[in-house]
């Protein structure tokens, strides 16, 4: 799967490895979907901030 911009792959990336990680870590079905959220928005407001940052750089 190839994105014609950088950053929507990098969002991509960011969810599968939220989703990963929030499974690999917790049991509980709500603790998954609370850690996974949490963790895909933190990654999420990097990449968009990264991103920002290149584009003007």
């Amino acid at each position: 799967m190839i994105f014609k911009s950088h950053m929507i792959s990098m969002l991509v990336f960011t969810l599968i490895v939220s989703i990963v990680l929030a499974f690999i870590r917790h049991d509980d079905g709500r603790t998954i979907f609370r850690y996974g959220l949490k963790l895909f928005l933190t990654m999420a407001g990097g990449v968009v901030v990264f991103s920002w940052i290149m584009h003007f750089a």
